[in-house]
């Protein structure tokens, strides 16, 4: 239900040793650790059977080849053969011919072990590729790999993707680099789907062959033209784990206190001549540094984002992009290996990023990454221009993302982007109080923090829970420069990476800038909040379709957008759905009023919601619509799925969202009523009865405590909801009350066509 589960592949765990002790009289002569000499095993005599250790079916078979001469091993119905190469664990490279003839079970869908070959360590850990069936597995049409001690074979699978059919000859390469780990192929094309981490497999020091259970309807396999080069130790780096929004880890870019100056009309800083500015080669942020050809006058926004005099020629960024053959292959994840060697990058930047989900700053990004979009350096800036420039996460570091997740670069949809950083080139001195204009606007509308409408911003009381509000201002101080979906391509140590943890993160800050803290501590969160929704609002002015209701991921951009415009006196922002009507939002297309089974008049329009553009129901094909206007006993798997996302993946992110709003009186501004009922009857409808009523129609159990009613995840949410709602004007019960439900019964119309 989380972002981090993986849709492809299967994995449990590992463990090892060998079901029988790898040994033998004789050993082949492989190569060295110079990796020069391989050595063949053609099978061509019984000699060279005497090398390995066999047991059950195993033999030499002249009349089974594979290119019209030579022989084969055949390998039957539970029988076993073992070539012992080395004592160490150390890398090398395996390839091997394999022939299937597409024999399975009368049942494949039932347990069972099939034909396996692979590498063994010297502790007798396994990693095999072969056939395996199971209920979960389709060891009809494909292979499996597995990573085991030699005889759970179940333990931890790799679903490869790689066909059996046609029936024939397979060649399957194990290479084990010193640097990479393993990598398995198959007819020379990788199989990304075996992480090499998770196998467990430090190096090998013999190859073996498994036949299939001596059971049922069997299968034999044969074996041709083995190959064999050695090499020397395996040396992967270790996992390096950081919280780049620590306490101490952020301490160092954070304002000092005496620095915080809240800018009003009344003290509002002049704007500095040209020559007021300082002449600089080079400025920095976040680690990544800027080189002009030329010096060039600097300044900063409010937020402390560089701004360059232009025009100006960059000729260099630090650190520095990489393409091609640059990046080394350790650093190669598996969407890098995918892609031709010509479309890969690290470190990229973007002159005037699109407003639509194209990026080129890393070829790991999935998805999104647009090679077409890659740029290299030198490159000259005009005023109007916006650089983004990135850091890209390399390999073994996994870092802890904004409340909740861990990122690590090619590990299930995770973002291969560490960090980034906005250089904008304007015709102009800007004032020390200038917002950075949206990195993809290219018109370089400026706003001024002295013309924030602060009063708009009630000062309710704290409550003890309250959380640092340093940590909200180090969770907004970076740029959010995300313009695509899913997280794929969001820079880690910048910005939220699930659409849940948007809606958490927008929501704390917003509310705790409604609360009656010190002014001048706020400030830093103000602005940086603030220039969030500048971000974000000019996405959407610059032609960005919104983010859709897709699970939790839709979340969180538009109360930043909607706050900036009431906070900065534009309209167009302050009133974005109205302004953009066609632009989607996962708050407003997740919510609608219509009878919902358990008695409340607004329902969660499902995992994927009702399409603002069309206004048509989503049911994607799988269900993933509106769906509570039918009771349980009518939910299929599609329907469980939306149940599950209401409860694990939006709603308690959008609690603190709906009661900032409701402080600031902004209803009227987010022009969506159904989404403050539907909050008001997630955290007031007593849920227990139908909890119940839900598993005993579909099994699914909802009854956790993170996944029941009447509570957001965050203490502090919850506490300021306690003392502050139920005091508003605004009715708590209008999720009891009957309202214009004709949008939500034409959206599941629409969704049956």
């Amino acid at each position: 239900m989380f972002k981090r589960i993986s849709v492809f592949g299967l994995a449990v765990a590992a463990v090892a040793v060998l079901s029988s002790p790898i040994c033998g009289n004789q050993q082949p002569r492989v190569a060295q650790p110079d990796g020069e000499r391989t050595k063949i095993f053609a099978f061509a005599s019984n000699e060279e059977l005497s090398r390995w250790t066999i047991a059950g079916d195993v033999a030499i078979d002249a009349a089974k080849t594979r290119s019209g001469s030579g022989r084969s091993l055949k390998v039957g119905p539970g029988g076993k053969a073992v070539l012992k190469l080395r004592d160490s664990d150390e890398s090398g490279k395996i390839d091997v011919w394999v022939y299937d003839d597409g024999t399975t079970p009368e049942d494949a869908k039932a347990g069972r072990v099939g034909p396996r070959w692979g590498l063994v360590q010297s502790d007798g850990k396994v990693l095999a590729a072969g056939i395996l069936y199971a209920s979960y597995l389709g060891g009809a049409e494909g292979y499996t790999a597995t990573a085991c001690d030699g005889r759970q074979w179940f333990e931890q699978l790799f679903w490869l993707g790689v066909n059996r059919i046609p029936a024939g000859w397979h060649k399957w390469t194990f290479d084990v680099d010193t640097e990479v780990g393993l990598q398995l192929l198959h007819n020379d094309r990788q199989v990304n789907a075996v992480d090499s981490r998770n196998t467990g497999l430090k190096g090998f020091s013999a190859f073996a062959v498994w036949g299939d259970e001596d059971t049922g309807k069997k299968q034999t396999i044969w074996l041709a033209d083995l190959s064999v080069t050695l090499g020397g130790p395996v040396d992967i780096p270790p996992i390096i784990e950081a919280d780049p929004y620590a306490e101490t880890a952020s301490a160092a870019e954070m304002p000092s206190s005496d620095s915080i100056i809240v800018y009003t009309k009344e003290n509002a800083p002049a704007t500095p001549k040209l020559e007021d500015l300082p002449l600089r080669q080079s400025v920095s942020q976040y680690d990544i540094s800027w080189t002009f050809e030329q010096p060039a006058r600097v300044g900063r926004f409010v937020n402390g984002d560089w701004y360059v005099v232009g025009p100006v020629t960059i000729k260099a960024i630090d650190p520095r992009p990489l393409y091609g053959s640059e990046i080394p292959r350790r650093e190669l994840d598996r969407t890098d290996r995918n892609r031709p060697e010509a479309q890969r990058v690290r470190n990229g930047f973007m002159l005037n990023p699109p407003a639509q989900m194209r990026v080129a700053y890393d070829s790991g990004v999935r998805n999104w990454f647009d090679a077409s979009l890659i740029q290299k350096l030198p490159v000259t800036m005009k005023p109007g221009d916006s650089l983004v420039s990135t850091i890209s996460m390399p390999k073994n570091l996994v870092l802890h993302a904004q409340l909740r997740n861990k990122i690590e670069r090619g590990v299930d949809d995770s973002s291969p982007i560490r960090t980034a950083a906005v250089l904008t080139c304007v015709g102009e001195p800007q004032p020390a109080d200038a917002f950075r204009p949206a990195f993809c606007d290219r018109q370089q509308k400026i706003y001024r923090a002295r013309n924030l409408k602060r009063k708009l911003l009630p000062a309710v009381a704290a409550t003890n829970s309250i959380p640092k509000v340093k940590q909200y201002v180090r969770f907004t101080r970076r740029p959010w420069v995300g313009t695509c979906f899913f997280g794929f391509e969001e820079p880690v140590e910048n910005m939220p990476q699930y659409g849940l943890e948007y809606g958490r993160v927008v929501g704390i800050s917003s509310l705790l800038l409604c609360t009656d803290i010190d002014p001048q501590q706020k400030e830093p969160l103000l602005v940086n909040f603030v220039q969030v929704g500048i971000d974000l609002g000019g996405m959407i002015r610059a032609g960005h379709p919104g983010w859709t209701g897709w699970g939790g991921h839709g979340s969180g951009r538009k109360l930043p957008i909607v706050f900036a415009g009431l906070l900065l006196g534009d309209d167009e922002l302050a009133n974005i759905n109205k302004s953009f009507p066609k632009v989607s939002f996962g708050e407003d297309e997740q919510t609608a009023y219509g009878d919902c089974w358990t008695g409340a008049t607004v329902v969660f329009t499902g995992h994927s919601g009702i399409d603002a553009a069309t206004g048509a129901g989503r049911p994607r094909g799988r269900g993933w619509g509106p769906y509570e206007h039918t009771p349980p006993s009518q939910w299929k798997a599609g329907q469980n799925t939306c149940e599950s996302y209401r409860r694990c993946c939006t709603s308690v992110g959008w609690v603190a969202q709906a009661l900032s709003l409701r402080l600031m009186h902004a209803e009227k501004s987010w022009n969506h009523d159904a989404f403050f009922d539907y909050v008001d009857r997630w955290m007031y409808e007593d849920d227990g009865a139908f909890v119940q009523a839900i598993k005993e129609a579909t099994g699914a159990d909802h009854d956790h405590e993170w996944a029941r009613q009447g509570q957001a995840w965050d203490a502090f949410v919850e506490d300021m909801w306690a003392r502050h709602r139920s005091k508003l004007q605004s009715p708590t019960d209008g999720w009891k009350q009957q309202h214009d439900d004709s949008y939500y019964r034409k959206a599941v119309e629409m969704s049956r066509r």
